[in-house]
């Protein structure tokens, strides 16, 4: 519950100004990606066609528009939108300053990139790799019981399972990103001192994910019993990774200063670089070389 509260403490304190950073790059994104395409699809159990894997899989997941290029250029921003909320949040728990400035941008993105770019491409194989499996589960119980209500139940239990599989997963790798960043380790020794530290972790982890994912999913199966328009999809799908990426980072940093002990400036609402706070302390060190 600790992890739960200081990351909704801060999310709510800070997310909306995060949330708007990434919300064009989500949305774009949603035309490549859909973390909603195995939940939609279930409302098809009636008229459902699995002629092969293949078949099913086109049927969940393109749209009938090609905007595959929109998707790709999204993809690539929010990769760069990662490496600016890696600094923007670090900086506000180590030294209390809060800032979006274009003009720490470059700093922000030339030493976070790389990290942004090696957990978004692994973010990004995760959920393709969960996506493909839960692809296949429906098509295996599309092919031993066809359409209907049995269908309907063993897909939606696969959903869930699959869902749950993937959650434990990124909240497993939680921890390397910083690690990477700020210890100096190479990838692997990163991920498994990020791993070691998640132990006892892992559970309260994920139900701090689960609270921002479950509204959504709740939307999500409302939209899709209402309409099959794919806007509204598309744009549900947009909001939610606009909310799920700096609500995540949110917590990946809420847990590493949390394990590492590091006292977070924040809290206190001081910032160590503001100028009165530097005037503060040349007139304690004046003060005590009087004294």
């Amino acid at each position: 519950m600790k992890c739960l509260k200081a990351t909704l403490s801060y999310f709510f304190d800070k997310g909306a100004q995060m949330v708007l950073l990434s919300v064009v790059p989500a949305l774009m994104t949603a035309l490549l990606l859909s973390p909603s395409a195995g939940l939609y699809y279930l409302a098809c159990y009636k008229d459902l066609h699995a002629d092969s894997f293949a078949s099913l899989y086109e049927q969940m997941h393109f749209l009938p528009y090609d905007f595959y290029w929109v998707g790709i250029i999204g993809l690539v921003l929010c990769f760069v939108v990662l490496a600016l909320l890696f600094g923007i949040v670090d900086r506000h728990m180590r030294v209390g300053e809060f800032t979006i400035s274009f003009r720490r941008a470059k700093t922000r993105i030339n030493y976070n990139i790389l990290t942004a770019l090696k957990f978004g491409l692994t973010a990004g194989v995760v959920f393709e790799l969960g996506d493909v499996l839960l692809t296949l589960l429906y098509y295996g119980w599309a092919s031993a019981l066809g359409p209907g209500e049995g269908w309907l139940v063993l897909s939606l239990i696969s959903w869930i399972a699959v869902c749950a599989l993937v959650l434990f997963v990124m909240c497993a790798v939680v921890l390397w990103p910083p690690f990477m960043l700020h210890t100096g380790l190479r990838n692997m020794d990163a991920f498994r001192m990020g791993w070691s530290q998640m132990s006892g972790k892992l559970a309260s982890a994920m139900l701090t994910m689960l609270v921002c994912i479950l509204p959504f999913a709740a939307a999500m199966a409302v939209t899709g019993a209402v309409t099959a328009d794919p806007v509204p999809r598309v744009v549900l799908d947009g909001v939610a990774i606009a909310v799920c990426i700096p609500y995540y980072v949110s917590m990946m940093y809420v847990l590493f200063y949390d394990v590492t002990g590091t006292e977070r400036m924040d809290l206190n609402r001081t910032d160590l670089w503001s100028k009165k706070v530097v005037r503060k302390d040349k007139r304690s060190l004046k003060d005590t070389n009087k004294g």
